[in-house]
């Protein structure tokens, strides 16, 4: 184990250091809806490391140079992010010189324990605005397509025209901000924690986070079908409820792909040891 006062003077350095990074991410998690659950993800990393303490505390601290080559790395991006990269580029820089401390402190060992809670802690980045601008219209263009099919399959005459759908005379927008981003984000993160709870198998995380993507595009879907059918439900308080409520939903939907995951691959086991 390192020296109880080290890491508390390197966590003091890194938060002094990065403060203007760390409230330019809280500011937008305050403001931007897509990002509120920024809020929960230090929380929950914090609680992890604190729960596998027993395993990293028994690690030997063998610190690694390596360390010191991440730590500036770190500060070359974060000097890119002030003068123009943005918000995005220092937050990562943030992580990579987290990373960077663990190594010297710690070495590689200790690197590898924390990697899920590290991991974890990209789910509170910024929105990279090139790639968030790059994909909002193609996953409005997309929410409208199933909603106007769901639709159709109810016996309802929907004609599309693009992000706007015309159902019996009412015309509703798919708007920038029905996108499904933030079910996109909010549901990766919650398949990727349950996943850590619920299951010990690590390929779990990585089949619910990936079982996350069509299920909050297709929750976003149903919303939006959903204000088509009752045009009520398209705006203020019932829009919102609206959303919790699919968002329940697909997290419920987690449970069973959980379920059905374990099952398939308790029978392939069982293929394997008859074998």
């Amino acid at each position: 184990m390192p020296k109880p006062v080290l890491p508390w003077l390197t966590a003091a350095a890194l938060l002094a250091c990065y403060a203007p990074t760390l409230r330019g991410m809280f500011d937008q998690w305050s403001t931007d809806a897509d990002m509120s659950h920024g809020f929960v993800v230090p929380i929950l990393v914090l609680w992890i490391v604190w729960r596998e303490r027993a395993g990293w505390r028994a690690l030997p601290a063998q610190p690694s140079r390596w360390g010191y080559a991440a730590l500036a790395v770190g500060a070359i991006m974060q000097l890119a992010g002030a003068l123009g990269a943005g918000l995005f580029v220092s937050a990562l820089a943030f992580l990579v010189s987290v990373a960077g401390a663990v190594l010297c402190l710690g070495g590689w060992a200790f690197l590898r324990a924390w990697t899920f809670p590290l991991l974890l802690t990209l789910f509170m980045l910024p929105k990279l605005a090139i790639v968030y601008n790059r994909a909002t219209l193609p996953l409005q263009l997309l929410a409208s397509r199933i909603a106007a099919g769901i639709l159709s399959g109810a016996g309802m005459g929907v004609i599309r025209e693009g992000n706007i759908l015309d159902v019996a005379g009412r015309r509703i927008s798919v708007l920038e901000a029905c996108n499904g981003v933030r079910y996109l984000l909010s549901l990766g993160f919650v398949a990727v924690v349950f996943a850590y709870l619920a299951d010990g198998k690590p390929w779990m995380r990585v089949a619910l986070l990936a079982a996350a993507v069509p299920l909050a595009i297709l929750a976003n879907a149903l919303r939006v079908a959903a204000a088509g059918w009752q045009p009520w439900l398209a705006e203020g308080a019932p829009h919102a409820v609206a959303g919790g409520f699919f968002f329940a939903l697909s997290l419920a939907t987690l449970l069973l792909a959980q379920r059905m995951f374990n099952k398939v691959y308790a029978h392939f086991q069982g293929i394997g040891g008859r074998a």
